[in-house]
């Protein structure tokens, strides 16, 4: 085990050392750089996995300035161009998405199962007080408010975060409210969206790595005028872009799996403050349903 340990302890302090060669570069180079340019490095640095998987041409519409911003950016550190630059942050950060990384880390950290129980169960705790620090009441309220308000509300999550559409979808539909799960698996997806307006809200759930059908799907209702809730990771993700309504979770945790208990917590939130809105309406429509479910035997009394 110690072997093993030595070994883990060997990768990490290389990916160290990697990162703040980086940093010394761009230490040394900063105050050589224009406003735009610090701009751009301040990106690069807060959100490197997201950086290194953007060309010049996207990042440039991500931060909402010219390509050639980018380019010089990156000749003023002293890269022959934007593309060595990338290539130098992607040895960076290429084992921090690998999920075989992220479970070594996690083993160098523990010693017996027990451990893995409480870093994992103490990593969410913290991921939960960071949504009560800095997500803004007013935000939240806001977001609350305009899916209570809506026509329609679309919801999509894919691949992992999936899991929070879909109990985001089930929720609102206790609330008897009309919901339209999207998922591009059937092939009608844009289909469903096609008359999408003003009167609708579009729920996205997505984080690192992006999955750029949500990121299409938010950026068509933007357009179609309908108002979008972002639950993601930051205000720089690419889905907050095209949001009205931005909630940022944490999803990390000790583990090669992402964790959206933070999530989780945030929706059922939301949920609970529509149904605070509506008290008497959430009510009756429970009453309703609680008598459907025990006519057709829906939960097993014993």
């Amino acid at each position: 085990i110690y072997v093993r340990m030595w070994q883990i302890l060997q990768i990490l302090v290389g990916k160290v050392a990697a990162l703040l060669n980086l940093h010394e570069i761009f230490d040394v180079k900063r105050e050589e750089l224009t406003p735009t340019q610090k701009r751009v490095l301040e990106f690069i640095l807060k959100y490197p996995e997201e950086a290194v998987f953007l060309t010049a041409s996207r990042l440039a519409l991500r931060l909402n300035i010219s390509d050639t911003s980018i380019v010089r950016m990156a000749q003023a550190l002293g890269f022959d161009g934007y593309p060595d630059l990338r290539r130098k942050l992607r040895r960076v950060v290429q084992d921090r998405l690998s999920t075989v990384d992220r479970l070594d880390a996690t083993a160098g950290e523990v010693e017996t199962v027990e451990d893995v129980f409480a870093n994992v169960l103490l990593r969410d705790v913290a991921n939960l007080r960071s949504v009560l620090r800095d997500i803004d009441p007013a935000v939240f309220a806001g977001a609350a408010d305009s899916l209570d308000n809506a026509g329609r509300v679309f919801v999509i999550g894919l691949r992992s975060a999936n899991c929070l559409a879909v109990f985001l979808v089930s929720a609102l539909r206790f609330l008897s409210r009309e919901v339209v799960h999207l998922s591009p698996g059937t092939g009608e997806m844009w289909e469903q969206i096609r008359d999408m307006g003003p009167d609708d809200v579009v729920v996205c759930f997505s984080f690192p790595r992006y999955t750029k059908v949500t990121v299409d799907v938010v950026q068509y209702a933007s357009e179609m005028g309908a108002e979008v809730v972002a639950v993601t990771d930051s205000d720089l993700s690419p889905l907050a872009a095209s949001a009205r309504w931005t909630l940022t979770v944490p999803f990390e945790v000790d583990s090669f799996m992402e964790s959206f208990t933070a999530g989780l917590s945030l929706i059922n939130a939301l949920v609970t403050a529509i149904a605070f809105k509506n008290r008497s309406m959430t009510i009756e429509t429970l009453k309703e349903m609680e008598g459907s479910w025990a006519s057709r035997g829906v939960y097993w009394d014993g």
